[in-house]
């Protein structure tokens, strides 16, 4: 089965940057072309056409940003571009993403935050002026979806500050997004802030910025999470990770709209709407000492639960249809249909990983299946719950066990990579150890290799 080839163009003066690039995008299956020369970097953008475009801020002759209303602005390219950004250049990234960038990425940045940047603009849907339109991204026709819609449209219109709990995976950013895309605040910046993956001691910082000098390491002023989503709307992930000490801080600021920039007697202004999530029960959090109830009323003023994928069931196979035609379009799949013993498994599963999972599950399916009709031969969860077996076949029947499914899954995928061993463990989310122990447990016949041939 032949599969469409991305093509992705780099435009960056560091070589290393360059190098670093193209060999993950390369592994990822991407046609690459590079350049040092912004110039040269806008003739091939013009000439070809590239699915994405990764343009450094500070490049010489030409800066980024006027590379980017060059190519957005004068001629309309339609490549998806994500923007690299130094340390101190945050600002000028969110620029960026106003004048038609997707996404930014700050040195230095890895691999994985590389591949997930990249995940995001393929998968992303084309940009609608119409804010009722931005509703569509939220799947399901249920009584629950359609009250999870109206909710989402009341709170738009307000400044209120949101708090949106639920499961991981259950889509609380994309609400947070959708709130923004139809507020008046939609031309503006949307911030979003992983609160669990700040270190606890710069995470000050982080949120509300510092001056030069401010602590050993500050070279430059900067500003923090807050300051570049001013006049924006601030979206913080996972904020029960955030410390008490920050909390207090955190508390001021809501009331006040005043930043306490580090290192800086002069407090500053800002006109931010507030998104909270979490996973956790922050009562339970309250309760235990680890979060301050002040600051819990302060965010959760409008509060909204998403329900995991199992209470609104009726809404699994509308979603799971939505990304088959998606990663059908993107891997040139042959996938088009579920047979009805899929349909039965997808609705039958716990889902353990909500919508995230589900997305999961129907790419790595649309990757490896090569028939139209989509069996339970095709279908392998992984869910975060290990415990969580899936139901693929009526257990009184005897079609096909658990270990048989899993057996052809990885053979596929095997086959499907190569058999390298190392693109196949990570595509299957285990281990090495792991999947070789499979293959010898289910007597797989492969010639194994790693990635560098052996």
């Amino acid at each position: 089965m032949v599969r469409k080839t991305r093509r992705t163009l780099i435009i960056d003066d560091e070589e290393s940057i360059r190098d670093g690039c193209q060999q993950i995008l390369t592994r990822m299956g991407h046609e690459v072309q590079s350049t040092g020369d912004p110039e040269q970097g806008i003739q091939l953008a013009l000439q070809n056409r590239f699915d994405i475009i990764l343009l450094d801020v500070r490049l010489p002759k030409i800066e980024g940003l006027d590379v980017l209303k060059i190519l957005k602005k004068d001629h309309n390219v339609t490549s998806k571009v994500i923007i690299i950004t130094g340390y101190g250049t945050i600002p000028l990234a969110v620029e960026a993403m106003r004048l038609g960038a997707m996404n930014f990425l700050t040195k230095p940045f890895g691999s994985t935050e590389l591949r997930n940047s990249i995940h995001d603009c393929l998968d992303a849907a084309p940009a609608c002026n119409d804010k009722e339109d931005t509703l569509s991204m939220l799947i399901g026709s249920s009584d629950y979806m359609k009250e999870l819609k109206d909710t989402i449209r009341r709170v738009a219109k307000t400044d209120s500050t949101v708090l949106i709990t639920g499961e991981s995976g259950t889509g609380k950013e994309l609400v947070a997004r959708t709130i923004h895309n139809m507020s008046r605040r939609s031309d503006k910046p949307f911030i979003p802030v992983d609160c669990s993956s700040l270190v606890q001691n710069l995470m000050e910082s982080e949120l509300f910025g510092h001056t030069k000098g401010s602590f050993s390491g500050a070279t430059d002023t900067r500003d923090g999470r807050f300051q570049i989503a001013d006049t924006g709307t601030l979206f913080l992930d996972e904020i029960a990770n955030i410390s008490l000490d920050i909390q207090s801080k955190l508390l001021r600021v809501i009331q006040e709209q005043e930043i306490p920039r580090v290192g800086s007697s002069i407090p500053e202004k800002i006109d931010v709407r507030l998104i909270t999530a979490t996973n956790k029960d922050l009562r339970e959090e309250i309760d235990s000492g680890r979060f301050r109830e002040d600051l819990f009323y302060r965010i959760s003023v409008v509060p909204i639960h998403i329900k995991p994928l199992r209470e609104h069931r009726s809404d699994i196979i509308e979603i799971a249809q939505h990304y088959l035609e998606i990663y059908r379009d993107k891997y040139n799949s042959a996938a088009s249909r579920f047979s009805n013993e899929a349909v039965k498994s997808l609705n039958s599963y716990t889902w353990p990983g909500n919508i995230r999972e589900l997305r999961n599950t129907i790419e790595r399916l649309c990757v490896l299946c090569d028939h139209e009709e989509v069996s339970l031969s095709d279908i392998l969860y992984y869910g975060q719950d290990t415990r969580a077996k899936a139901p693929v076949v009526d257990p009184f029947s005897g079609k096909m066990r658990l270990v048989d499914v899993e057996k052809e899954h990885i053979e596929k995928a095997l086959k499907h990579f190569n058999y390298h061993m190392i693109n196949t463990s990570k595509f299957l989310g285990i281990d090495r150890k792991t999947l070789r122990t499979k293959i010898r447990t289910y007597g797989i016949i492969t010639d194994i290799k790693d990635d560098n041939g052996d």
